[in-house]
Order: C-alpha cells, then structure tokens, then sequence
C-alpha cells in the first residue's frame, strides 16, 4: 500500500514580523494597482473588462485596485484537498503538516544502465513515478523529467507516465495552453471517476510559473483557466533574479514576486469563484561578475520562508521549493549543507506542500539514486520538525526511580518498546547481520536500494478500462495537436 510521512512541525520559524508582513502586503498593492502586470492573453483581459478592469489591450497591461485584490482573494481557499487515485493518498492543505513532492521536469538523466549522460524520456518519469510511490518521504509527484520522445505531447505522455506507476497525487508543471491543458483535465476526470469526485478529490494539480518581472506567460495563464474552471487545483510560482529580473534587495524581489502571484490568483477567482489556488515565491540572484544563475545564497533561503509567510498572510496555502541546487554531483558536502537550509527551513515556517527531492544542476538534471539520499535528508528534517515531548511516559520519572544510581536501562520493558521508535539514518548506520557485507560507497549503496525497489515495488495497477480511456485520449490529442 502507497505510503507518506509529511512532516508536522512543532517548531514555528518566522523571517517576517507582522509589521513587515503589513510592509509587503502595502508594497504589492501599490504595484498592482499603479504599475500593473502584463497579461498578454485575450482571454485574461476580455474577462478583466468584464468585471470593470480597465485594460490597455495594446501593451495587455492590466492595473487592479487594491480593494478589488482584497476582495477576490478573500474568495480563495485557505484549505482543500489533493488527493491520489486511491483512499488514503489524500493530502489536506491548511491542516499543519507539509507535505514533499519530488523535482521537476528536467530535461537530462543519467541512464539507469549506461551511466551515460541523455535526454530524458517517458520511460524515465515512468521509473521514478515508481520509486515515488514507494519512498514514505514523497507525498505527491511532480514528473521529475520530460518525456522528450514524445515531443508536443511530452505533458500528457508525462501524466500517464505518472498515474499508472503512483497512487499519489500528480502534480504537472508543463502542461501549458489551453489545448493541453484541456486534454489534461479529461485525462484527471478519468482518473477521478466523474465531475463531481474531480472537484471534491482532485487527482491532478498545476503549478504555472510567472515571468518576471510583473508578466504573465500567455500559455500558462489560459492553461490555468481551463484548470481553474474545472476545479482543479493550481499555483502561481514567481522566480524573481535579485540584480537582473529583480531589485537587487531581498524586499524588492518579494514584492515583485508577490504582485506576480497574486494577480494570476485573483484572475483565477474570476474564472471561478471560490477556486482553489496557492502561491510559490522562489528568489534567486544574479552573479554580478558572471550573470550565473545563484540559487544557494542566504538571501534565498531567508526569502523562501518569508514567501510561506507571504502566502498564509494572502489566505492561500504556500508552496516551498526546497533540494534541487546547482550541483552536478551528489553526495557532496556542498549539497547536504544546502539541502539542510532550503527543505529544513521551509518545513518550520509550515509550509503547505513543497517540492525538490530527486534532481540536481538547478533542477535540470536526473541522477536516478539522488532521491535516495533526499529521502534520507527528508526524514531528518521530519524528526527534527517534531520537536521534543517531555511528558509522562518522555519524562520516564519511574523508570529513573527503578534503576537508580550505577544501574542500566538495558532490562527494561520500557527500554524496549522505545528504542524501536528511534529512527536510525540507513546509510551512516546501515542493519548489519553475520552474513551482511555493506559497501562502502555511499553513491552505490543507495543505486542498490533504488535498483531494490525498481524490481520488487509494485503500485496497484490502473483498471484497465481507465487505461484504455487515457489512450484514447492520447490519441484524440495527438491526432489534434500534431495534425
């Protein structure tokens, strides 16, 4: 059975005093409403116009009052629900706990037998869907690479790629247009069952990424509206480049971001009121010797817990970016330190859901064991989130009693129920027995616990009459788009 372990911190991290919230916030509305954002979509804007937007239709710039902002966010869900194919994969947003998904979608892998560097293909997202499925560190799936042998169709092929080898919930970030996007909410109803389980437990997600700064994508946008009127859930991720597509101050950059986000959301309550949205921020910076692309900074990392801050400040829930750093090999010191700022923080300032695990090179590469050692990082985080108990039975008043001075713990009953509850990390202390020989490099050990569960994990099989549904829709597709 498809398992998941979110983490449910005790802790409470906060980068943004409410006065600085209140900053933000003031700071995003003065930006909407005086400097606008592009939109560049006929779609968006007839329906800006129809709901007394003024909008210049030449450069597709569109300028919100703040009150109408206010009043359409106070429209969106502060918690709903993603759920997988299956009962008991359903993810609840706003209850505390944050749930992780992996990466996505790189383009490159290193092949599961070659070792060779390549495109990434169908059969690649097919296999990591898989091994998602098992790790109890996965909650939900992103399709970790492209499905590139399929072209045009590579969004949907990455859909049924990642349905038929998970029971979790599917979250696509490259589905875009509305032709797809169309496809794709075919595709979730299916998987669903009906319209009205579509809505209630929906199977699918999008995250639509912003363009900064202050633009809308015109693909992403109306492949957001599609989702938007199906019930589907979708989220508004904002990358701003502190020194090129930014200010170069952390403050800026957020601000930016947020009037990105914010204003595809509020579209997406006009669409459908009341439609289920949440908001990412991920802040970057530009190297100003180089213009190289910096991702592990500690102005990025303060910024990732003020946008889960910013996010719960608008009502919406908040998706974190956490792992996928720019480095090329795992097993580094550099990534386990970076790792631990990205995906520990985010977890204590209580993030939503959060993606990450699985891919390096800036979320652009696929080394397949990589998700092993993420899983184990994960896993740490999820302990350490939890906090200490000091009650009763945590106290162990009675047992100290017992023992006394010079005595041990090793005979008591109370000793063994509670060391089966310490969680021991598998590849610094790996389970050893007389016949046991553990390799020594950590890189291999975790390629064979990855091989291990290739072979032996099995999730439960779409029905076959979904199955043959889904084709068909591939095909209907393809006979449409590549025609």
């Amino acid at each position: 059975m498809t398992k998941f372990e979110p983490i449910k911190s005790k802790l409470d991290l906060k980068v943004l005093n409410p006065f600085q919230l209140e900053q933000i916030r003031e700071a995003t509305l003065d930006v909407l409403e005086n400097v606008g954002v592009r939109f560049p979509s006929e779609q968006a804007l007839r329906l800006f116009m129809e709901h007394g937007i003024p909008v210049d239709e030449e450069s597709h710039l569109v300028k919100l009052p703040a009150e109408f902002v206010l009043q359409q966010m106070a429209n969106a869900p502060r918690k709903f629900i993603l759920s997988g194919r299956n009962p008991g994969t359903e993810l609840e947003l706003g209850n505390g706990q944050s749930y992780f998904a992996t990466d996505g979608c790189g383009v490159e892998t290193i092949d599961f037998e070659s070792g060779e560097r390549r495109l990434s293909c169908k059969e690649d997202v097919a296999k990591m869907a898989l091994v998602s499925d098992y790790l109890t560190s996965i909650s939900f799936y992103w399709p970790m690479v492209s499905a590139q042998d399929y072209r045009h169709l590579a969004p949907l092929h990455e859909l049924d790629a990642s349905f038929r080898n998970t029971e979790k919930h599917v979250q696509t970030e490259t589905v875009m247009g509305e032709n797809l996007a169309r496809y794709a909410v075919e595709i979730a109803r299916v998987i669903a069952g009906n319209e009205e389980m579509l809505r209630e437990k929906p199977p699918l997600s999008s995250l639509i990424c912003t363009i900064a700064p202050l633009c809308q994508d015109k693909e992403g946008i109306e492949a957001a509206m599609v989702f938007a009127a199906a019930g589907i859930p979708v989220g508004f991720m904002a990358m701003p480049t502190m020194g090129s597509t930014a200010p170069a101050v952390p403050g800026g950059a957020l601000v930016v971001g947020n009037a990105e986000a914010v204003s595809a959301m509020v579209l997406m309550q006009l669409v459908n009121p009341g439609a289920p949205v949440f908001q990412s921020l991920l802040v970057s910076a530009m190297d100003p010797q180089t213009a190289e692309y910096l991702i592990t900074l500690p102005e990025k990392y303060l910024c990732n817990v003020a946008a889960v801050q910013m996010a719960h400040d608008w009502g919406v829930p908040a998706l974190a970016g956490t792992f996928g750093l720019n480095h090329t090999e795992p097993a580094t010191w550099q990534l386990g330190r970076d790792s631990v700022y990205t995906a520990l923080m985010c977890s204590l300032a209580g993030t939503d859901i959060t993606i990450g695990l699985g891919l390096l090179d800036a979320s652009t590469l696929l080394i397949p064991e990589q998700i092993i050692f993420d899983d184990e990082i994960y896993h740490i985080h999820r302990l350490l989130a939890q906090g200490l108990d000091t009650g009763t039975e945590n106290l162990a008043s009675e047992i100290i009693e017992g023992v006394g001075p010079g005595g041990n713990y090793l005979s008591q009953k109370h000793t063994r129920d509670h060391m089966r509850e310490i969680w021991i990390p598998g590849f610094t202390h790996p389970r050893t027995t007389s016949s046991t020989v553990i390799e020594g490099d950590l890189r291999r050990r975790a390629r064979a616990k990855l091989d291990q569960i290739l072979a032996e994990h099995a999730p439960q099989p779409l029905e076959e009459a979904v199955a043959k549904e889904i084709e068909k829709i591939l095909i209907k597709a393809g006979e449409e788009i590549n025609r």
